[in-house]
């Protein structure tokens, strides 16, 4: 199955308040695939298990997708996720200093009409069709579980009662077997995909997200800057990283 044809930029910025990157994202137009990253721990280990989740999924999916004839699916991600998961497990093993580092992921693949998407952890994967902006993934955080629960109904109402706004409930590297959330979405032409860390859907309310990309739905570029540095005027807080794919379908 042949990926469609995509119009993607990115963006990654260390933000205002970190010393060091430990976003990591990859982009791979020919074959439709993209992954964002957001690592966590002490010292640089962070952006060592992000940068190992990225290269090992992509070690695993790219050879698949490259092959004429060759299907990606479902199944296929699901596996890649859970062996970038031991390749942390094994990195902590051969390394004490790296124990307890973390990372989250989203990823996409863009096949002919459908993007196959998985993610473990709080960055998001959004989608811009007809003017309408809509959340796919589902955090897997402290604040989206107890709002889950009927405790509260927006981020805004729990981080205003006291709860940590980035605890994650599910992660890479937290656990030996790890759930891997994945579900396929049917595309259209003009399609506009947002990938992002926290650093950036933290910083900016969806709504926000939503009018920047329709005021510059011609302008990927463009749109990409400018959520970024609404990231950055809002405080900056995290490191902020972003993938906008464009979709082209034939109808």
């Amino acid at each position: 199955m042949m990926p469609m044809q995509l119009e993607i930029v990115s963006r990654t910025d260390v933000g205002l308040k970190r010393t060091h990157n430990e976003d990591k994202l990859a982009v791979y137009p020919d074959a439709g695939l993209v992954l964002l990253a957001d690592g966590m721990g002490g010292y640089n280990a962070g952006e060592i298990a992000s940068q190992l989740v990225i290269d090992t999924i992509s070690a695993q999916l790219l050879p698949i997708l490259n092959v004429k004839g060759k299907t990606v699916g479902s199944k296929e991600i699901v596996s890649a996720v859970k062996m970038s998961n031991l390749a942390i497990f094994d990195a902590v093993e051969r390394d004490a200093e790296l124990n307890g580092m973390g990372t989250t992921i989203v990823l996409a693949l863009f096949l002919e009409k459908h993007i196959v998407l998985a993610h473990v952890g709080d960055s998001r994967l959004y989608r811009f069709r007809n003017g309408k902006l809509n959340l796919l993934t589902s955090d897997h955080s402290m604040i989206q579980e107890l709002m889950d629960q009927g405790m509260f109904t927006t981020e805004i109402e729990a981080i205003d009662a006291g709860v940590p706004p980035s605890v994650l409930t599910r992660g890479l590297g937290v656990e030996p077997e790890v759930e891997v959330d994945v579900k396929e979405d049917k595309v259209k032409n003009d399609d506009i995909y947002l990938l992002c860390s926290d650093g950036l859907s933290g910083m900016i309310p969806d709504e926000a997200i939503g009018s920047v990309l329709g005021s510059l739905t011609d302008d990927l570029s463009g749109a990409a800057d400018l959520l970024l540095k609404l990231a950055l005027e809002n405080g900056g807080k995290d490191n902020i990283s972003l993938i906008l794919a464009r979709t082209f379908v034939k109808q």
